[in-house]
C-alpha cells in the first residue's frame, strides 16, 4: 500500500477576526497517499481552502500536526523541502503568473531552487509540453484564455518537480471548455506520471474522477470514501450543503419511471448507458 505523502493528525486552525478566534478547521485527520487523486469538497466557508493552505505550510495548524513526507509543516527549517514537494495552483491564475512571457514564468520556480540553466531549459520545455502549452512558450500570459493560464500555472509546478499538486478551486473561474482542459491535464499527470493530486473543488462532476473524496462541513470532516461511497449518501451530502453530480440527480429523478435504473450512476457516460439499458429492459418486458 502506498505510503502517505500528506498527513493531517487532529489538525485545527483558527483565524483571528477582530480580536476573536474564528475556527476554520476542527480536528481534521486524514492522509493523502503517494500517487493518489483525492478530491476535497465543501460549501463556501466549510474550511476546504484552509485545508489546502495547510498542506504546504502557507498556514500552520493552531493545534495538531500536518506532515509532508514525514516533515512537520510548522517547523520553518522544513518549509523549503515541503514546498519543493507540494506545489499549489490557486483559483485565479492572474495572481500566480508573474512573468511577461510564458516560459519565463515556468522557469521562475526552478531558478529560485538554484537549478542549473541548462536543466531549467529542459524542465521548462518538458513541463510546457506536458500540459500542451509548448507552442505558447513565447506568448504573453495576459493574451491566453483562463484555461491556458491555469495550464501554465500547472507547468510552473511541474518544472519544480513537485511530488504533489494541490489545486485550490483552480477551475472555479473557468468556462466549461477551460475546466475540461485543466481536468484532462490533471488526470493525465496523475494516471500517467503518478503525481499526487489534491483537488479542492465545488464541482461534483470533477470529484467523481477522484480515487477518494473528502467532504468538509463547518471545518470538520463530514464524509469520506470512494466517489461511489460518498455519492451514495445524498441526504448526508445535502446536510453538508452539497448536491449529487448532475448525472446522479438525473438518474434519481428518472428512477420513478425507470425503476431498473441502478444506483451509483455518477458520470454522463454511466447515466446514458444506464438509461439505454433500462429502456431496453422495459421494451422487452
Amino acid at each position: 500500500m502506498p505510503s502517505p505523502l500528506i498527513t493531517f493528525d487532529n489538525v485545527s486552525f483558527h483565524y483571528a477576526v477582530e480580536g476573536e478566534s474564528s475556527p476554520a478547521a476542527r480536528a481534521l485527520s486524514f492522509a493523502v497517499e503517494q500517487g493518489a487523486f483525492v478530491a476535497l469538497l465543501g460549501r463556501n466557508g466549510s474550511g476546504k481552502s484552509t485545508a489546502a493552505k495547510l498542506c504546504n505550510g502557507l498556514l500552520t495548524p493552531t493545534a495538531g500536526q500536518v506532515r509532508v513526507g514525514g516533515l512537520d509543516t510548522s517547523l520553518e527549517e522544513n518549509l523549503f523541502e515541503i514546498r519543493r514537494r507540494v506545489g499549489m495552483v490557486f483559483q485565479n491564475p492572474d495572481n500566480q503568473i508573474i512573468a511577461a512571457i510564458v516560459e519565463d514564468d515556468v522557469a521562475f520556480g526552478p531558478e529560485n531552487l538554484c537549478v542549473a540553466p541548462e536543466e531549467i531549459r529542459r524542465r521548462v520545455d518538458a513541463a510546457l509540453a506536458e500540459v500542451g502549452m509548448l507552442e505558447h512558450r513565447l506568448a504573453e500570459p495576459h493574451k491566453l484564455s483562463g484555461g491556458q493560464k491555469q495550464r501554465v500555472a500547472i507547468a510552473g509546478v511541474l518544472a519544480m518537480q513537485n511530488d504533489c499538486i494541490v489545486l485550490d478551486e483552480a477551475t472555479a473561474m473557468l468556462d466549461p471548455r477551460g475546466r475540461h482542459d485543466v481536468m484532462d491535464t490533471v488526470l493525465r499527470l496523475n494516471r500517467e506520471r503518478g503525481i499526487t493530486v489534491l483537488l479542492i473543488t465545488h464541482f461534483m462532476e470533477e470529484a467523481t474522477q477522484a480515487d477518494r473524496v473528502l467532504v468538509m462541513d463547518g471545518g470538520s470532516l463530514a464524509l469520506q470514501g470512494t466517489p461511489a461511497e460518498v455519492f451514495a449518501q445524498p441526504e448526508a451530502l445535502r446536510a453538508a450543503g452539497l448536491e449529487l453530480p448532475a448525472p446522479a440527480r438525473l438518474a434519481e429523478a428518472l428512477r420513478s419511471v425507470l425503476p431498473s435504473l441502478p444506483s451509483g450512476v455518477l458520470t454522463e457516460e454511466q447515466c446514458a448507458e444506464a438509461i439505454a439499458a433500462a429502456l431496453r429492459k422495459g421494451a422487452g418486458a
